[in-house]
């Protein structure tokens, strides 16, 4: 997948409408060539072609698996001499553990001597959820489904996800009704998380997944980072902030001003708090929930 860092803080820039690079962090500009543009655009078509292909459930099944068929593959080695074969259509990063998105699994390589992956599981075995959770809300989380102890010290986990999911990072800028609901979903779980007495601490493009398909949104990355928080995190409802506007992208100027203002305001005290007030948004803003599919492969 191709990404660009800002020259100037490391931010990861966006492309805006004219073809342009601009950090949404320090406010960096900068322009591509032509055969950079030309380059972007090719690709990003293809992924886009990639992820309309498996996201559509009314798809040919021949189709997704001629998307698998063009896959990238590494092997690395585990401890005891086996193979670990890892067939992935995105790779990415965060807080320097490499993301592969695999067909059925997201896989997080750790760094030899990298303690974070064994502070992986515990904060997701603390989660609770209440008795009338009727939308069965274990499934947006991590399921493990394998860990492996890699022959240069580093540690392979495996954890559970739909094939129709991808990490926000693979998307790029989506309309505000999309970056809506991927905000109602975040809300969501921000409410989990404080009713879990946890803080979060990487709400981000590559912890998230998504399945454009079926308006879900899965919190798979980023738990190393996670804490006790007797009633949430302020930072993790600020993350679900940024993360929006990030999703955004070059759409953001077409967003609704109750989107605009909830998204550059301070979160409410409480995750509680902050959904009923995102609720506000929904009404104000878009008139009501309601179901709009997303064409991927019209997408700027």
């Amino acid at each position: 997948m191709i990404s660009f860092k800002c020259k100037n803080c490391g931010g990861e820039m966006s492309v805006s409408r004219n073809g342009g690079l601009f950090c949404s962090y320090c406010g960096t500009r900068t322009v591509f060539s032509d055969s950079e543009l030309r380059e972007y655009r090719e690709f990003r078509a293809k992924m886009l072609e990639y992820l309309s292909a498996v996201a559509n459930t009314d798809s040919d099944p021949a189709a997704t698996e001629s998307v698998w068929f063009r896959a990238e593959h590494t092997t690395l080695r585990a401890d005891d001499g086996s193979a670990v074969e890892i067939k992935y259509l995105f790779k990415g990063e965060q807080d320097g553990v490499e993301i592969y998105t695999a067909r059925n699994n997201a896989l997080f390589r750790f760094k030899a001597g990298d303690g974070r992956a064994a502070r992986f599981s515990a904060p997701v075995g603390a989660l609770r959820f209440p008795a009338a959770d009727v939308r069965d809300l274990k499934q947006f989380f991590p399921v493990f489904n394998g860990e492996y102890v890699l022959e240069d010290g580093g540690t392979l986990l495996a954890v559970k996800k739909p094939e129709t999911a991808f990490p926000l990072s693979a998307f790029g800028g989506l309309p505000p009704e999309h970056a809506a609901w991927i905000v109602s979903r975040l809300e969501n779980l921000c409410c989990v998380l404080a009713y879990s007495g946890l803080a979060h601490n990487g709400i981000g493009m590559e912890s998230v997944f998504i399945d454009p398909g079926k308006h879900s949104a899965y919190l798979l990355g980023g738990w190393w980072n996670a804490r006790p928080h007797e009633d949430g995190s302020a930072a993790d409802l600020a993350a679900v902030r940024e993360t929006a506007g990030r999703v955004l992208g070059v759409y953001a100027d077409d967003a609704p001003a109750a989107f605009k203002d909830f998204l550059s305001g301070p979160p409410r005290g409480n995750a509680y708090d902050d959904f009923a007030a995102w609720d506000g948004v929904i009404c104000s803003g878009f008139g009501g929930r309601r179901f709009v599919k997303l064409d991927l492969c019209s997408l700027k």
